[in-house]
């Protein structure tokens, strides 16, 4: 009776798992598993031949295939596509690891789980493209809230010159009005050290043939002492700039960092008009942040009122040369066992990790018709083993009986 008895456990054992894969149907990132039997066989010391003993649950294996993934409205919510686990540190200090990306901010700015635990990566963009795992911690946005001015120091400006204007005979007379009529000028909002904004003149007139100068002068409304250089730009017969792209713009005044215009590209021609590409600037003034959003890389990009999208984080993924062999927890988490192998720790979307989806849930991998169709089989078998059982027991009742 031993053998039906086992039948009856393991079927048992095998029920409530299956029962708990279609209980997490919609549970986000869960991960269904199912039962490895074995059979069981006894020896005897008076017998060579072994004798079958019933069965048994080796172990359960986990499935790790990709669920569906949804879209949703949330920021914070995130789906991995493909190979990775989100990483997790509790208030113990101890690492889970997890598929399910519903995260939110704590009174901290921490990005956490439902249950609390903190997201780990880094803060900051990683340095010169070299990650430093030692270094890594609980994602924190709470310095990325504001964003600091930027002084403006380089600017970057390329020009179409038309060799057939006309020369200037004065061009450091800003009361020519000769000069006004031959010069071209463009100009550009730069920063200072202090975050105010203030507009910048960048003039070309022609000094002689295949000769150019440059006058960069700040417009300064409360004429404070400010930027006025003057540069000389020199071209071969053919158009192209043979003297230096890049001239260095310094001032007196402290509140301007010195400033580096960079004109490469800028070309002599016989067009009829001058003509210019629209200049740039790296400088902004002080700003706050309007919304953050995720890459397929894990960057966290905080888009900022200035217009100014700055990386304020990176989550990093982990991943196991055994998943299989993860430890299940309470609360869709799992956490490493010496049978697993060494975590390795990346970026999404390189060396194997897959790419991170945002405003997306990974859904459960439970097949929900394949657990029905398995839940009707194990009952019956079920069944079938109390009818072996009831049949050994009638076989002992008359044996017992017999007189």
């Amino acid at each position: 009776m031993s053998e039906s008895a086992n039948g009856l456990r393991v079927i048992n054992d095998s029920l409530v798992l299956t029962s708990s894969n279609i209980a997490n149907t919609s549970t986000i990132g869960y991960k269904s598993s199912k039962p490895v039997f074995f059979d069981i066989f006894s020896t005897s010391v008076y017998s060579k031949n072994p004798v079958a003993n019933g069965v048994s649950i080796l172990r359960n294996i986990q499935d790790f295939s990709n669920g569906t993934l949804i879209s949703t409205n949330r920021d914070l919510d995130i789906g991995i596509a493909n190979e990775g686990f989100f990483r997790v540190l509790d208030s113990k200090g101890d690492i889970h690891y997890t598929r399910n990306g519903q995260f939110i901010l704590d009174n901290n700015k921490n990005i956490v789980n439902m249950q609390g635990m903190y997201l780990t990566g880094y803060n900051q963009k990683h340095v010169n493209n070299v990650f430093d795992t030692s270094n890594i911690e609980k994602i924190n946005l709470k310095n990325a809230y504001k964003l600091e001015c930027k002084p403006t120091t380089e600017i970057k400006f390329q020009a179409y010159l038309n060799s057939q204007m006309n020369k200037i005979s004065n061009t450091n007379n800003s009361n020519d009005s000769s000069a006004d009529l031959e010069a071209y000028t463009n100009s550009i909002n730069i920063y200072k050290k202090n975050g105010e904004k203030e507009k910048i003149d960048i003039s070309f007139s022609k000094l002689e043939n295949n000769k150019w100068q440059v006058h960069v002068k700040s417009n300064n409304p409360d004429n404070e002492a400010g930027i006025d250089q003057n540069f000389e730009l020199k071209f071969s017969p053919n158009g192209e700039l043979t003297s230096d792209s890049i001239m260095n713009i310094k001032s007196n005044n402290s509140q301007y960092s010195n400033i580096k215009l960079d004109l490469t590209g800028t070309v002599e021609t016989k067009e009829t008009n001058n003509n210019f590409e629209q200049p740039s600037q790296n400088g902004y003034s002080r700003s706050k942040l309007k919304y953050f959003t995720i890459s397929p890389n894990g960057e966290i990009i905080g888009a900022y009122e200035n217009q100014q999208n700055k990386i304020i984080g990176q989550i990093l993924l982990s991943k196991f040369i055994s998943p299989e062999n993860l430890r299940p927890e309470t609360g869709n988490l799992w956490s490493a066992t010496a049978e697993t192998g060494t975590e390795i720790i990346g970026i999404a979307g390189q060396s194997g990790f897959g790419t991170l989806v945002s405003r997306s849930l990974e859904m459960s991998n439970v097949d929900l018709n394949k657990e029905l169709i398995n839940m009707i089989v194990q009952q019956r078998n079920y069944q079938s083993n109390v009818q072996s059982f009831k049949a050994e027991d009638k076989m002992i009742n008359t044996l017992i009986n017999l007189r």
